[in-house]
């Protein structure tokens, strides 16, 4: 049987969020940063699933930043600061389980996550509509609907740039979410 790691919703502050990546408050700018592609900003909707609380799986990319800004519904974001061994690949890539966080994102926030940031959006709501400022490449178009309601098995071959790791698979380990 897996090992479950229990964490907390807790608010989005700019000073908790800050080991993953910045709040955008006003009469700030926040630069979005891809190394390949384009900086590309979506609107999708996000649906309320089942299993939404248990999650064995985190993204991770790091050829850019990527942001988060509920505009309907709110989102939680499950994060863990950047791994320091990026040369160890997916299998052997640092998760800090002592430093995994989930933040509640309202809408009118912006949570903007650092490269290599790992992280995983859901939203307990029924849905939540979200701008996701992230890279494309060209005639990539939209997130696909698998990838938002957690089936992201086939999404490493649609973008290859993000890395999915299952936690579950690879530390015998799940995240399950407190309100």
């Amino acid at each position: 049987m897996e090992d479950t790691l229990k964490v907390k919703i807790q608010p989005l502050t700019a000073e908790l969020f800050r080991p993953y990546g910045e709040v955008l408050k006003p009469k700030q700018l926040i630069y979005p940063e891809t190394e390949e592609g384009r900086v590309a900003m979506e609107m999708l909707t996000m649906k309320y699933r089942a299993s939404a609380k248990k999650m064995d799986q985190l993204a991770i990319h790091f050829s850019y930043n990527q942001t988060f800004i509920p505009v309907q519904g709110s989102l939680v974001l499950v994060v863990a600061p950047p791994p320091r061994n990026r040369e160890a690949g997916p299998s052997g890539y640092e998760l800090d389980y002592e430093k995994v966080a989930a933040f509640m994102v309202d809408p009118g926030q912006s949570a903007f996550i650092y490269k290599g940031t790992w992280h995983n959006a859901l939203t307990l709501g029924s849905e939540c509509t979200f701008l996701n400022v992230t890279r494309k490449n060209q005639g990539e178009g939209t997130s696909p609907e698998d990838e938002l309601q957690g089936k992201i098995e086939r999404i490493s071959t649609i973008r290859p740039y993000v890395e999915y790791v299952d936690l579950k698979k690879r530390d015998n380990r799940i995240i399950e979410l407190e309100l």
